[in-house]
C-alpha cells in the first residue's frame, strides 16, 4: 500500500520517512518493491535502515548484527545508490534496556560502529499488533481506529510541545487507507509540523541523511536469498 501512502503525502504536500527492511514481507529486488522504493527517494522523504531481515538484534552476535546491516546497505547501492545514516532496530530492540545493559550495548556500540544514528519511537500506533489484511478483519474499522487513535492521543494531548515520533506500517491497508488520513488531520490541527526523521532531530539537509550517495547498479538482482 506504499503507493497509495505516497499518493496521499503528495496530495498533503508532506515528507516522511520509510524505515526499509531488504527481506521481510517482500525483497527489495522485487522490481515491484524497487519502483515504489525509488518513488520515495526521489520524492524526497528519508530512506533509513530496518535491517536486512528484522531479527531482535540483541539475540545477534556482532558479526551477525554487521551482516545485517551491510547486507542492506549494498542492496541499498544497487537499487538508489545510497547508503542511509539512520535506522530504526526492529521492534526498538537494544534500545530499550537500563545503562550497562550488555546486550543493549553490544548493539548499539556495534551500529555507531557502522556509521548509524540510532532512532526510535514514542507513539506507536501498534499496527503491526492488532491489525491484519484479511477479507474479514479481526477488528472492525471503528474498533481499530479507537485503539489506534487512543495510542496518539494519550501522547499527544491536544497540546502542543516536544517533538513526536509515530511509528505506523505501510504494509497494513487500513493505516494508509484510515490511520495515516487521520493522523496527518489531527497532527496538523494541533500545530505541528510532519517532517522526516532525520529533520525533525536537527538534520535538515538530505544530504546528510546518507552515509554514501552515488549511482545505483546498472542492473540489479530480482529475487533475495536467505
Amino acid at each position: 500500500y506504499t503507493h497509495e501512502l505516497l499518493d496521499l503525502l503528495d496530495k498533503e504536500n508532506l515528507k516522511v520517512t520509510f524505515f526499509v527492511n531488504g527481506n521481510n514481507q517482500g525483497c527489495i529486488y522485487d522490481p515491484t518493491v524497487q519502483s515504489v522504493l525509488k518513488r520515495a527517494y526521489q520524492s524526497g522523504h528519508q530512506i533509513a535502515s530496518h535491517t536486512w531481515s528484522h531479527p531482535k538484534l540483541t539475540t545477534l552476535s556482532v558479526d551477525a548484527i554487521t551482516t545485517e546491516m551491510t547486507r542492506l546497505e549494498k542492496a541499498f547501492m544497487d537499487v538508489l545508490g545510497v547508503v542511509p545514516r539512520y535506522m530504526r532496530p526492529p521492534y526498538g530492540d537494544g534500545t530499550f534496556g537500563g545503562p550497562g545493559n550488555a546486550n543493549d550495548l553490544k548493539v548499539q556500540s556495534t551500529l555507531k560502529s557502522l556509521g548509524y544514528v540510532i532512532t526510535t519511537w514514542d507513539i506507536a500506533t501498534t499496527d503491526a499488533d492488532i491489525d491484519d489484511n484479511n477479507a474479514q478483519h479481526k477488528l472492525t474499522d471503528d474498533s481499530l481506529m479507537k485503539t489506534e487513535e487512543s495510542k496518539v492521543t494519550e501522547v499527544v494531548k491536544g497540546v502542543k510541545g516536544g517533538t513526536h515520533m509515530q511509528l505506523m506500517h505501510d504494509t497494513y491497508m487500513r493505516t494508509v487507507r484510515l490511520m495515516a488520513p487521520w493522523s496527518i488531520n489531527y497532527i496538523k490541527n494541533l500545530g505541528y509540523k510532519m517532517v522526516p526523521v532525520a529533520t525533525c532531530l536537527g538534520d535538515e539537509d538530505p544530504r546528510t541523511w546518507y552515509q554514501k550517495i552515488g549511482p545505483p547498479a546498472t542492473t540489479t538482482p530480482t529475487t533475495c536469498t536467505k
